[in-house]
């Protein structure tokens, strides 16, 4: 409001007409920044994934299993390929087992929606211990964008492998964080 003052006061000392329409330049920027909508697409949106879920699943190997619930830690990326389509990366070190479990993800994250976004994922999912399969993952979840470079997700998957050694399936729910970059645009 001081700025808004001292320009009526420097308007009235000055050449009226041109300083009125300064004035009502830069308050009508200011608003526009002030109104401007924030956006909730993510073309051009680097990002990183971060998430923490819980898992059952069943691997049988050749003399070994490992069967049961375990919690799992993910850090991951996503890069755009499109306004909806998303190249996803990640990996999980999964804890409450006989043993400590490892895996990697690749695949692809579709979203559509604005705000609240729904998506799902179409991974292959490499798991390097304790038991080594391969093979895919699918995904479905929801996901609230809390700021234009912050979202809150929660999903559900099933995965199934195999290897030399065994087979494996595994059901299991996570939430997370994806933040983001515009970095592409």
């Amino acid at each position: 409001m001081r700025v808004l003052f001292a320009l009526v006061a420097v308007a009235r000392s000055c050449d009226a007409r041109r300083m009125r329409g300064w004035a009502m330049a830069l308050i009508l920027g200011l608003a526009s920044t002030a109104f401007a909508q924030e956006r909730w697409d993510h073309q051009g949106a680097i990002s990183l994934l971060t998430g923490f879920g819980v898992e059952g699943r069943t691997s049988i190997g050749i003399k070994m299993a490992d069967t049961g619930v375990r919690l799992f830690p993910e850090l991951g990326g996503t890069f755009p390929l499109s306004t909806r389509w998303h190249l996803k990366g990640a990996g999980r070190i999964s804890l409450l087992g006989s043993t400590i479990g490892l895996s990697f993800l690749a695949g692809v994250r579709s979203f559509y929606g604005d705000r609240f976004k729904t998506f799902f994922d179409l991974d292959l999912n490499v798991h390097a211990l304790p038991i080594v399969t391969i093979g895919p993952r699918v995904g479905f979840g929801v996901q609230y964008e809390l700021l234009d470079v912050i979202g809150a997700f929660a999903c559900a998957g099933v995965q199934f492998g195999v290897g030399p050694a065994g087979a494996r399936i595994g059901f299991e729910v996570m939430i997370g964080l994806q933040f983001r970059s515009y970095l592409l645009e």
